[in-house]
């Protein structure tokens, strides 16, 4: 057995990882995929994907996202007929070693809903449930678009650069009351990757919400949706939302997709009457890294 730890996948590696996580899923009847992207982890430099061998054969792996120093979000696949031998706590090991170097304490689980292994592996770990996420898919067949061209709307979107820095800053601190430090790291690279956009919404020339999007072929996907508090329930947060989808569509993409916190039911009710629907639901627990059962 030997383990390699990296940055960022390629090439062979990547292949073999795709090759694992589709035979698991498979196996698991399960339907979800590990998010591989390193470009928005707070350090470039941090192993964030560790891969373990028997034979010069990929057996199991694991994979963390660190957008911020707080936490990092973990999920692993295992082969069915190898699992109970202790691989993945190898790989936690491993993981754990390199988290420390970052001062990285807090560790955050990630176990499909139905998946029977992934939570017998968190049951053993001892960890903590916290809340429950689920992944959306628009159905464009139902997608309810007020044609936002000819519709009156109130807000203005404008795609962001560097520049703008800390103008999506200081409205993201305030949609998502987040330390400043964090909104930075991610927001900058959002801002400095290629297949990513950043748009702040502006309502007579105020900034009152953000959104970003990812493109990944035919796919375009949102993440850090927002409304500053004093402007929710006033109907924007559904016009911005039009007003990204409206984006993605005329970039070409034919599937739209999201993540929202299953107990964010504003949110969530606003995408549902929008037309997106649940595909996946994940389920996260919390462990500090010093209390993490390896023995």
């Amino acid at each position: 057995m030997f383990i390699k730890g990296y940055a960022s996948l390629e090439g062979k590696a990547l292949n073999e990882v795709f090759k694992l996580e589709r035979i698991c899923n498979e196996y698991d009847n399960l339907q979800g995929s590990m998010f591989l992207d390193p470009s928005l982890n707070f350090d470039q430099g941090i192993k964030t994907v560790f891969l373990l061998y028997e034979h010069c054969e990929l057996i199991s792996m694991l994979s963390m996202f660190i957008p911020t120093q707080l936490e990092a979000e973990i999920t692993g696949y295992t082969l069915p007929k190898y699992r109970g031998n202790g691989y993945f706590k190898a790989l936690l090991t491993k993981a754990v070693d390199e988290l420390r170097k970052f001062h990285i304490a807090e560790l955050l689980f990630v176990c499909e809903t139905q998946s029977k292994a992934g939570k017998e592996v968190i049951k053993a770990l001892k960890a903590n449930y916290e809340h429950t996420e689920y992944f959306m898919r628009l159905d464009l067949g139902r997608y309810k678009n007020r044609n936002v061209s000819t519709s009156g709307e109130r807000l203005l979107l404008m795609r962001s650069g560097l520049d703008d820095l800390e103008k999506v800053i200081e409205t993201s601190v305030r949609a998502f009351d987040e330390p400043y430090e964090d909104a930075k790291s991610r927001i900058e690279n959002c801002l400095r990757s290629g297949t990513r956009e950043q748009y702040l919404a502006l309502l007579n020339g105020e900034r009152i919400g953000l959104a970003a999007t990812n493109y990944d072929d035919e796919v375009g996907s949102i993440f850090g949706f927002g409304i500053v508090p004093e402007h929710r329930g006033k109907g924007y947060g559904e016009e911005l939302l039009n007003l990204i989808v409206n984006c993605l569509k005329q970039g070409g993409k034919t599937e739209i997709t999201l993540d929202v916190n299953s107990e964010n039911e504003q949110a969530l009710g606003l995408y549902k009457k929008l037309g997106f629907r649940v595909e996946v639901a994940y389920e996260y627990y919390r462990q500090e890294s010093s209390s993490v059962h390896l023995n």
